[in-house]
């Protein structure tokens, strides 16, 4: 028994800290290629908005299936702002421009989306969608929201005009 017992606390001991490439809120964001509709590959720190907002979403989740409609209202309100929102699916869902065109058209997303590497599930702890990041201008993360409410254009909302008005 004594035995069973070091065992497992050993193997736990060898595991290593992977703590440090999780994000929270206050961190800057990791920066990560991604991928667009017309193939085009860019860095989230091209991107010079005042506020961004990344949602990482699923092909296969109904609740990011349930925001779009509150997503596509932020980005009408905002597109022509200081203000970026894009959705981010993972290499492991959509490999390919052509595949992205097609979830986009298939769910009338209005926003631009991106294909990422899965290893940015880790560097965000990505594990269940979605998963909205907001980042300010200096690329931090300014808050962090996973799954969703009743209001997520208001929840979301809020938050932008708040950076925006230079408040946080």
């Amino acid at each position: 028994m004594h035995k069973v017992f070091f065992l497992i606390i050993s193997i736990f001991c060898l595991i290593p800290d992977l703590s440090y490439c999780l994000v929270k809120k206050g961190d800057k964001a990791p920066n990560f290629l991604i991928v667009d509709a017309e193939n085009k590959t860019v860095n989230l720190y091209e991107f010079k908005e005042k506020v961004i907002i990344i949602e990482f979403l699923s092909t296969k989740c109904f609740a990011c299936d349930y925001v779009i409609p509150d997503i596509n209202r932020l980005y009408e309100k905002y597109n022509n702002s200081n203000v970026k929102i894009m959705g981010v699916l993972f290499r492991d869902e959509i490999d390919n421009a052509d595949k992205l065109k097609e979830f986009k058209e298939s769910r009338q997303i209005k926003y631009p989306l991106y294909v990422s590497d899965t290893n940015n599930k880790k560097h965000y702890n990505v594990y269940g969608f979605p998963n909205f990041f907001i980042l300010n201008e200096k690329k931090e993360i300014v808050h962090i929201f996973r799954g969703i409410t009743k209001d997520t254009f208001g929840l979301l909302n809020k938050e932008i005009e708040i950076l925006l008005q230079g408040k946080k």
